[in-house]
This record gives structure tokens, sequence and C-alpha cells, in this order.
């Protein structure tokens, strides 16, 4: 089909547009980025795009990126949304902006001044957004030149990946090849994303190109000369065309050393020459659009050029030279070619330009969208230029858009600032720069302490350097800084010493040297007679956690540790380094109470937009799911933690989610897969000798289950050595001694191992939490042997029930049917029939197969699977919420889903339960006995 000169030889990449939008009028969504250097026809076939999408029935939103917004926070998608938003009458604004996307207009708006989330809530708010758009009709998103979007606005693109499909919602990027690891690395790398890479033009195609730019009697050979000097880029086959025609002679006549000449840097060269024939009139306006961008307005631009009389001139005559389009819009021709007249201007005009544009805008326009014009000028030590610059940073910061706010900072830094405001500014890019790039925070934070004028100004800025300290795996380092600067603060200053004592405690946990320093501290702050609600909250959860691993108290430590839960629900910040303590207080005490907080704080710090708080929230949950036994929730998870904080990258979370993923593996038996996520987890892992520990002991627990008994003792007892000299006694977090033991066992080595149990044991007695004690009596159990073995089973049964581990619970049933089935046959038989259904409920694929093949060695026939045994992970979160009354549009706003998704997974449910509807449903759940409160 013949689309015109525009998209020679473009019918796949039109037809591939056409099926993505007529997929998403029928209400499956899809991505298509349209990727390749300058001027291979990528923003014509992003206008084709345009067109296409209207003929299918989509609401075509299109936006453009731009150099001069790229470092200004969701500029793309205010492009997008406000003519919509804007648009609407007010019952429509009314459905738009429903469910969390009522937040929108706070991010957009630099003139509202609701409450406005973090960066993971800015995601989701915009996401919900475009949802409730495409909910109201079939829309598509049409981006071209997206190499030059901002970061906040590619990462809105991101979020949305996983729940396309689900939308009809249709989206085309175009832009140019990534040049660096980033979003639009991440988008063209994503399998969600069809990527379509124009080729360029064949000989034919430009012969045709040429003789649409020169005429049907263009010379054969400058057809031929133009396609090996341009390689079949339209874009410079057209340009090199345009300047043979009007060089004339040889050049026309298709000579290729008159052709290079004419070509040499090409369009740039062209631009130059075209604006040498201009008047001065026109050769402003083009220089004022081009700094002006997306900016480009009517009444700007005039006062800009000198009146309306004299853009009016430049206008006419720029688009008579093919520079502008024309219709009245001051917009280029092509994208390119507005780069090339910028770059022709020379750096102290185009300063000037970018620093009048800045004046005139500030009289009604947001802060950052006038500090991304003073990006682009020259210092000068400007303080309206500093307080511009810093309220862009403050505002940005404030709308998720972290990086576009460093970027500001670093600009007013340049200009620079008084000497009295250098310091703040350069602690509050430390500020900024630790929620993203803690490397870039310890280089601010360490000038900002050398710049604080006095020893209180330098330790609020220390408490700080050292926590991120700290996530660059330096507690050791952390914990002396903090110190000196203690040292250095003297009296006068309880709140911040006190502060400044509790990062130092957390850096001892980190440091596995709470026994020695962090006590130090503790007593300190257990003897002040007055602390903060902040301090005394964090006092509690160290404390908390000290009588855990320590003292092994369980009910002092559960009570330490609902104290500081009841303390934080009225409103005490909990996004400080002992946050997760109370909590792996609950979860290693099996204390009903953990996963319903838990998922309170999961939708808290969701709506909150808090992506490091989600990571640590989400990563608690899993280990919560998996002490419970509930595997296939705790991988789903693990992956919606991953999902919801992949783009944004919180310091650690890879790390630690890695770890979650390989002990949800572990435990359900692939071993592969387990292997591989903690290979992730410790590819980069900070030298923190506690979450060290936590991944040596998963390693052993691999190596033991690959059989590689003596490795496996090697880890644990290298971590038990770590943990005990620090005084860590509890085993329920870090069951190093069983590890141990089993592997000396392995090895004949069998008086060390019944030490190791025995050890063991007792110290889980002391702890009294079900799961640990349940799992040291089945480990004393396997090493002792003889008449002791079903004793120490059947007690470790017993403790089990008692509890909420159910996949613990399985284990140890596995071990004591195959212990009494011989002598007990009913007994045994019962013990392995239970072992197996509750192993296929927790979806612990490898215990499962080993109950079966118990009870087939038994004698008897293993039952059917339960209903529900082959739900996936998805379906049973849906199932459980559903069951418990949520309708779809709350499962959805839950899970991060779409209403579709959720409707789909009912669907499923439905079908594999045998049921109607979810009443009966919610029965099928509770016979599985998977429905029970958390």
């Amino acid at each position: 089909m013949d689309y015109g000169p525009s998209l020679l030889e473009r019918d796949a990449e039109v037809g591939r547009m056409r099926t993505l939008f007529a997929a998403a009028a029928r209400g499956q969504g899809g991505v298509v980025l349209i990727e390749g250097p300058a001027g291979i026809g990528k923003s014509a076939l992003a206008g084709a795009a345009r067109r296409l999408g209207r003929t299918a029935g989509c609401r075509v939103l299109s936006a453009r990126g731009s150099r001069l917004e790229q470092r200004s926070g969701y500029g793309v998608l205010r492009q997008l949304v406000e003519p919509v938003v804007l648009g609407a009458d007010t019952a429509q604004r009314v459905r738009l902006l429903r469910g969390p996307a009522h937040r929108a207009l706070a991010l957009l708006d630099s003139h509202l001044d609701g409450s406005v989330p973090g960066d993971l809530g800015a995601f989701h708010v915009l996401y919900r957004l475009l949802v409730n758009v495409a909910t109201a009709g079939p829309a598509a998103l049409v981006v071209d030149d997206v190499h030059w979007a901002d970061d906040p606005s590619l990462r809105v693109f991101l979020h949305m990946l996983p729940g396309m499909a689900e939308l009809p919602l249709a989206m085309v990027l175009a832009g140019r090849p990534a040049a660096a690891p980033g979003p639009c690395s991440e988008l063209a790398a994503d399998p969600a994303v069809t990527v379509l890479r124009p080729a360029p033009l064949t000989p034919a195609a430009t012969a045709r190109l040429v003789r649409t730019v020169n005429g049907e009697a263009a010379d054969t050979r400058l057809c031929a000369a133009c396609h090996r000097l341009t390689g079949g880029n339209p874009l410079f086959v057209r340009e090199l065309a345009a300047a043979a025609a009007a060089a004339g002679g040889t050049a026309a006549e298709g000579d290729e050393e008159a052709l290079r000449a004419l070509g040499g840097p090409a369009l740039s060269q062209r631009m130059g020459a075209v604006l040498a024939h201009l008047t001065s009139d026109a050769v402003r306006v083009a220089q004022i659009c081009a700094v002006l961008g997306e900016e480009a307005r009517p009444q700007l631009v005039a006062e800009l050029a000198g009146g309306p009389e004299a853009l009016a001139r430049g206008h006419d005559e720029l688009v008579a030279a093919g520079v502008l389009r024309g219709g009245g819009r001051l917009e280029f021709v092509q994208a390119l070619t507005r780069h090339a007249v910028y770059s022709g201007i020379a750096v102290v005009e185009r300063s000037r330009l970018h620093r009048r544009a800045a004046e005139l805008l500030a009289a009604g326009r947001a802060a950052p969208l006038v500090a991304t014009h003073l990006l682009e000028t020259l210092p000068a030590g400007d303080d309206w230029v500093v307080d511009t610059l810093v309220a862009a940073a403050d505002h940005a910061a404030g709308r998720g858009a972290p990086r576009s706010a460093l970027a500001f900072l670093e600009r007013a830094l340049q200009e620079p600032p008084t000497p009295r405001a250098t310091a703040g500014l350069v602690r509050m890019a430390g500020e900024i720069a630790y929620w993203f790039d803690w490397p870039a925070a310890i280089d601010y934070l360490r000038r900002a302490a050398a710049l604080a004028p006095d020893a209180a100004a330098r330790a609020e800025v220390i408490e700080l350097f050292g926590r991120a300290v700290v996530l660059n795996g330096r507690s050791a380092d952390a914990i002396t800084l903090m110190e000196n600067a203690l040292t250095e603060l003297g009296d006068g200053h309880t709140e911040l010493d006190h502060r400044l004592r509790t990062q130092i405690i957390a850096a001892a946990v980190a440091e596995l040297d709470l026994r020695r320093t962090g006590a130090q501290h503790l007593a300190v702050l257990s003897a002040a007679p007055r602390l903060s609600d902040e301090v005394r909250c964090q006092l509690d959860a160290f404390t908390a956690y000290w009588t855990a691993v320590i003292d092994l108290d369980r009910d002092a430590a559960v009570s330490a540790a609902l104290r500081v839960l009841r303390r934080r629900s009225f409103g005490v910040a909990d996004q400080n380094a002992s946050a997760p303590l109370p909590y792996l207080v609950l979860i290693d005490a099996d204390h009903d109470d953990a996963l319903r907080r838990l998922d309170l704080d999961w939708s808290a710090a969701h709506e909150a937009g808090s992506t490091n708080l989600a990571a640590v929230i989400g990563y608690l949950r899993v280990h919560a799911r998996l002490a419970r036994g509930h595997l296939a929730e705790a991988e789903a998870d693990v992956r919606q933690t991953l999902r919801l904080i992949g783009r944004v990258r919180p310091p650690l979370a890879p790390v630690y989610t890695g770890e979650a993923l390989a002990d949800v593996h572990l435990a359900q038996g692939r071993l592969s897969a387990a292997a591989e996520a903690l290979a992730g987890a410790s590819a980069d892992v900070p030298s923190y000798k506690a979450l060290h520990c936590r991944l040596d002991l998963l390693a052993a627990r691999l190596d033991l289950a690959h059989g590689r008994a003596e490795q496996a003792v090697r880890r644990a007892e290298q971590v038990g050595r770590r943990l005990v000299a620090d005084g860590w006694l509890n085993p329920a977090p870090c069951p190093w001694r069983t590890v141990a033991a089993l592997g000396k066992h392995a090895l004949g080595a069998r008086d060390a191992a019944l030490a190791l149990a025995a050890e063991d044991l007792g110290l889980a007695r002391r702890w009294g939490a079900p799961r640990a004690l349940g799992r040291a009596l089945r480990v004393a159990a396997t090493v002792t042997g003889g008449r002791a073995e079903p004793e120490l089973l059947e007690e470790a049964v017993r403790v089990l029930r008692t509890g909420p581990a159910r996949l613990e619970l399985a284990t140890a049933l596995h071990a004591f049917g195959r212990s009494t089935w011989q002598r007990h046959p009913q007994a045994g038989r019962a013990a392995l029939t239970e072992a197996l259904r509750l192993a296929e409920e927790c979806g612990a694929a490898g215990l499962a197969r080993r109950a079966r093949s118990a009870l087939s060695e038994a004698g008897t026939r293993p039952p059917e699977p339960p209903h529900g045994a082959g739900l996936t992970p998805g379906e049973w979160r849906v199932a459980r919420l559903a069951a418990r009354g949520r309708t779809n549009r709350q499962i959805a706003q839950e899970l991060n889903v779409t209403p579709k998704t959720v409707e789909t997974h009912l669907g499923n449910i439905y079908r594999k339960l045998g049921v109607r509807n979810r009443t009966a449903m919610a029965r099928a759940l509770a016979a599985t006995d998977l429905d029970r409160p958390d």
C-alpha cells in the first residue's frame, strides 16, 4: 500500500500499528516502540500512528519529548493528560479522577497545594488516571522523541506495562536507541514491548524519494549517489537531494565529490545556509522557537522577538523556507531541524534567550518549567536564578521526581549561591540523592558536613550521612562517624544526641555489634529521663529485638514489639532503620498479629507512595507467609514487590527480594530456581554481616538439599561463629545449628550432630515459639534415631499443631509417618496422608512428592489433590480477597491490577473449584483450610 513519500517501505510497521490499535479497541492493549537513528522516519511513523489510532476508534493522546523538558518531572505525561482532564466537563472529570487518580492534579498542576504522593504513589496515581481514561473508551498514547522524555514519565510507562494487555489502551513510543542503561533501555528490553526498527530505504525507494524532491527528471546517477552517501536514511536523502537541486551543476548530476561537499555535517550546515539567506526577523524567530520548544506560544515568541509584527514577518519567511510548518503553528517541520537551529546559536546568545524566556515564564508558569530554561543558562551568581532553581527542586522532590530535583539543585550550586546558602543546598542535594543514589548522597553529605557552621549542624548532617554509609555497606564506618559526631556535639542537644544513638544501634544490628556497641547506647537511652515519641519508639523496637535474639524472652519481646506498633499507629514515622524489627520479632514468635499488621502497613505504604517502605513491608510479608507455609502467596508477594519497586530500585531492595524469592523456591523444592535467585541476591550485596549471615545460611540449606553436606556444615558453622560472637542465640531467625547438625549427621559425625541438635533444642525450648521448637524436635529426632525418634517427632507434631507453621507441620508429619508406619501402619499412613495434603496446599511440591512416594511405599494409594490445588498464586490472592467480601474494584486496587484481570481470575477459580458463585467458592476455600484468618 502507498502511504506517500514519508512512509516509503514502511508497510510492515504500519501494519503492526494497525493491529495494535484494533486490539486496543477490543480491550487488549499493547506497546510498540519504534526505535532507530535520527532521520530514519520515526516521527513520520508516529504521525501515522495518530491517524491510525483515530481510524480505529481510539482517543489519541500525543506528546513529544524535548531536551528542554527532559529534566522536568512528568512533562510528557502532562502533555498527554492535561488536555483530557482540563477539557472534561464536571461529570467526566469526576469519572477520570475517581479512586487513586484523584491525586493526579496535585502532581501535574503546581498551583494546587493538595497532598502529593511519593515516587511509587505518583506512578500508581498517574497509572490509574490513564486506566480511567481507557475505561471511558479505547485510547492510544503516542509519544515521539521518547529518548528525550523526562525520567518520571518514562517510569510511569514502565509501571504500566504489566497491566497493559488487559486494558483498551495502546501505546506507541518513537525514539532513538538508548545510549546508556535507564528507563528507555528497560522499555526496549521488556517482553511486553514490541520493538520496531525501521530499515534504511532500498535503492529503489531512495530513487523514488529523490524524484519526489527533485522532480521525475532527476538523474539516475544522483539517485544512486544519494543512496550510497546517506545509507538510505530518508531524512538525509531528502536533505541531500534538496541541496543538490539548489546547487545545480555537477551535484545535481550525481557527482559524489560535489555531493559530499554539500553533505558535510548535512542538516546543521544546510540550516546555517538557509538561515543565512533570511532576514534577521526570521532568524530571530527560528532561534526563539528552537529555544522555547513546546513552550513556543505566539505571545511569548512575539515578546522575545520584538513584537507581533516581527513575529509575523519571521514566521512567514520560515514557512516559505520549509523551516516551520504552515497553518499559524510555531512548530518545526522536523524535530531535527529544531535541533540543527538550536545548535547553531552561539552559546552566550543561547544562554541569554533561555534566561529571558525564564523571566517571562516566571509570571504565570510553574517553577520547574521556568527552571528548565535556567538549566541551559551560563552561571552568573544570580540570586533569582538560585531561588527559582531551589523552588523547582522542592516542587519536583515533593511530586515524586527526585532526579529532576537533584538536577535543579546541581545547577543552583553552579550559579553559585552565597556561601551561607551553599551549605544548605549541598545538604538538600544529599537528602534528595539519599532516596535513589546513595553513593552520590554520601558525596554531598560529606561535603555538607564539612561546610556545616557548627557541631550541631554537622551532627544533623551526619545523622543522614551515617544512614547513607550504612546503605553503602559500611556499617562499621558509619558507627565511627556518628560516635565522633556525638563526642563533638557535647551537651545541650538532647534530641539530636538521642537520634544519633538510634542510628548507631541500627548500624550495630547490621554489623553484628549489638552486644558491645549497641548495648552502650541502649543503656544511655534507657536511662534518659525523657525521650521523644520517635526515639522512644525506636528504643522499644531495639529492646524487643535484643530481648528476642539475645535474651530469648518471647513474652517480653512480643510485648515490646506490640507496644512499638501501637505507638506507630498513632502517627510516629516508621521509615527508619528500626522499622522492620518489631515485625521480625512477631514473625519469629509465631504471633497471630504479624500478617494482619503487615497487610495494613502495605496498603498504607502503597497509598503514601513510599517506595522504601513498600519494599520493607513487602519483604516482611514474604517472610511472614513463608513462616506460615503460604508459599504461593509468598511468591506472589515477592513478584508484586519486585514489580512495584523494580522501576525505582530503592537501596538493597533487589538483595532482600532476591533472598526472599530464593527462600520461597527452596521451600517449594525448586532447587535450580532457588540457586538462581540466591546468586542474583548475592551479586552485589553490601558488607552487612547480618545480611551475609542470612544469605550464607540460605546457601548452606541449598547445599544440604543438593547433598553437599561438607560444604553445608562449613557455611553453617561460619554463620554460627559470627552470630554467637555477638550473643545471638535465638534459633528462630537463623537456625544454623539445625543445618550443621543435619550435615554432620549425613557425614557420619554422630556425636557432633547430637551436640548441635541438643543445643538447638534447648534454645528453642527457651524461646518457646512452635515453629522453632517443632523444627528443633524434628532435627533432634533425625540425628538421634532409635526409639527416641518417633517420640521426638510425635512431640514436634503436637507442638506445631498449636501454631500457624503449616509447612513445618507437614514436614514433621512426613518424618513421623515414615518412622512409624511399619510398626503402627494406621497412624503412620494417617500422618503421611495429612503431610501430603498440607504440602500440596502449601505449594511445597518437593515435600508432596516425597509424601506420595512414602504412601506408595506403605501400600496406600495417595489421595487425589484437593479442590484448589491447581490455583495459581494470583488466583489464590484474588480468591481469598473475594471470599472476604471485597468487590472486584477493591481487589483490583489492592492487588494493583485491572478489574478485568480480577474477572478473569474469578472465572478460572470458579472453573477449577467446580463452583458457580462467591458463596460456594468461600465454602470450597474453607474446606482446604487456606482461607482461615492470618
